[in-house]
């Protein structure tokens, strides 16, 4: 079990390469040393154990915050919770296992063949790129710490919108990769760098000039905002006896808001966050229902709000907008609203196998339906809005689907959350700095709207313009610019992953077929 140890040992700082931490460098530093490791095992059995206690320890410290979800909002018992935090990240081990077990099994087959360094760095990347793909992707996916998502915050940010964060992050780790497998072999050979040398300044070059590429992205006006932070603790929020005191609170927090797109000429977009009404849309009381109506100003203010919708037998995690124009019979069942797509497991919904687990959370409204059919971009303040809630927008590839396949192109990016199941933990940065790699891919600004935060303002590049302190009740308020145009990645989206693991598919397969004719003493 040492190369359990030694992976736990290089896993267990993989979290700092994130918000809040921001340490990008680290990962892909971390990533270069296990790749050195995996070189040096004697089997894929021996690397498939190295990836595991990587990845174990990673999620174990990068999720801990889970804990807090199951034990003091959940209430599971603190050794269960415990358990399944562990257990959780020994599955999603499993994937940085494959990762790793793959490009070795792979080495000890061609190893009759002189030495490949970028072939060698290619396959490492792919192999890692796409065994995180399938972890965001299977049984619906969990796509959180995804180092390709902390390249919004390097000098490296451009490459986002060109390749995505999957993308990106292959071409930097098999750049970074090359470097030292190509010094290595050198050094190893004692040798001056030749042939493969070439090929690395090509690859050096492509680097630089997507780095330096601009990307065609047009104006589509000012859109000025008010958002409410309620900062309603989740122990509460559902509280039958906190409800209307916590709902006073949240209108008083909307008139200062209201009060701000008054005084704006242009008016503008008053924002609530995901549930900001923790009642079914059904059983609010109609002076609630109408007092959010009532925030909106006909041709001025629309109000945005995030509520859970009954229609017919199916419930939705809904955003709900207004425009203050609704008569009172159409606020009964809202239609200008986005259903939530991708639902959160045990949390939206009971997973086969899983009623008993789910049965022991402290869980409401934990069956919700999915949302269905092409997106239709919210037209809010004069722009066109694509809305998500909470979870949804982690998903680079399902996400860059929804807005190819929108009835039409939106300009500003939405999303709602209520992230209080997180307390104050790094959760919370986490998932905003996902957030910004969708503005980022698509050149897109964004707005983020949480209960407990953390809120603000993101520009097409994914960077803060507003960012509001977390854990406090508050409105802020600010402007952004909306932006019309396509980035490659917006046109391409998953099919340009899967265009670069499919060309070193190949490679492998060509690399393979050579070493098995070499070893058997046909001429090659």
């Amino acid at each position: 079990m040492m190369f359990v140890l030694i992976g736990v040992l290089l896993g267990a700082p993989w979290a700092l390469s994130f918000a809040p931490f921001a340490s990008w460098w680290l990962g892909f530093a971390l990533l270069i040393v296990l790749q050195e490791v995996v070189l040096r095992t004697s089997s894929h059995k021996q690397a498939a154990w190295l990836g595991f206690g990587f990845g174990w320890a990673a999620f174990c410290v990068g999720v801990h915050w889970l804990f807090t979800s199951l034990h003091h909002y959940g209430g599971l018992p603190a050794w269960f919770a415990v358990l399944s935090v562990g257990l959780f990240s020994a599955y999603l081990a499993l994937f940085s296992a494959l990762a790793c077990a793959v490009p070795r099994w792979w080495g000890g087959r061609t190893q009759s063949l002189k030495a490949s360094p970028l072939l060698t760095a290619a396959v490492w990347a792919a192999s890692w790129t796409f065994f995180e793909w399938l972890r965001g992707t299977l049984f619906t996916g969990f796509a959180w710490l995804n180092l390709g998502d902390t390249l919004v915050d390097s000098p490296l940010a451009n490459l986002l919108p060109w390749l995505g964060n999957y993308g990106a992050l292959f071409l930097v780790l098999w750049v970074a990769t090359a470097l030292v497998q190509t010094l290595r072999e050198a050094i190893k050979r004692r040798a001056m760098l030749g042939k493969p040398s070439l090929q690395l300044l090509g690859l050096l070059g492509l680097l630089a000039a997507l780095l330096n590429a601009p990307v065609a992205v047009q104006s589509a006006g000012l859109l000025t905002v008010a958002g409410v932070q309620t900062n309603v603790d989740q122990s509460i929020k559902f509280d039958p006896d906190r409800i209307i005191g916590n709902m006073q609170q949240a209108f008083k927090l909307g008139d200062v808001a209201r009060a701000k797109l008054d005084a704006s000429p242009s008016g503008g977009a008053l924002l609530f966050p995901e549930t900001v009404n923790p009642l079914v849309w059904t059983d609010t009381p109609d002076v609630w229902q109408q007092r959010f109506r009532d925030f909106g100003v006909p041709g001025k203010i629309d109000v945005v709000m995030g509520s859970a919708i009954q229609e017919g037998r199916d419930y939705y995690n809904s955003i709900v907008v207004f425009n203050g124009a609704e008569r009172d019979r159409d606020l009964l069942i809202p239609q200008r609203r986005h259903d939530k797509r991708h639902l959160v497991p045990f949390g939206e919904f009971i997973p086969t196998g899983f009623a008993w687990f789910v049965g022991m959370l402290n869980m409401p409204m934990g069956e919700f339906s999915r949302g269905q059919g092409p997106l239709e971009p919210l037209r809010i303040a004069g722009q066109s809005v694509a809305g998500t809630v909470c979870y949804e927008d982690i998903f680079s590839g399902e996400f860059a689907g929804l807005l190819a396949d929108a009835k039409h192109e939106p300009t500003v990016l939405l999303n709602l959350s209520n992230l209080a199941w997180f307390g104050q933990s790094w959760a919370l940065d986490q998932h905003a700095q996902m957030g910004r790699t969708r503005s980022a891919e698509h050149r897109k600004p964004g707005l983020r709207v949480t209960n407990t935060g953390l809120s603000g303002l993101v520009d097409d590049h994914g960077r803060w313009v507003v960012k509001v302190a977390p854990g406090q009740a508050m409105v802020w308020d600010g402007q952004i610019e909306g932006r019309k145009g396509r980035t490659l990645f917006s046109r391409l989206g998953s099919f340009l992953w899967f265009g670069i693991w499919g060309v070193v598919l190949v490679l492998m397969v060509l690399r393979d077929r050579r070493a098995r004719a070499y070893n058997s003493g046909i001429p090659i």
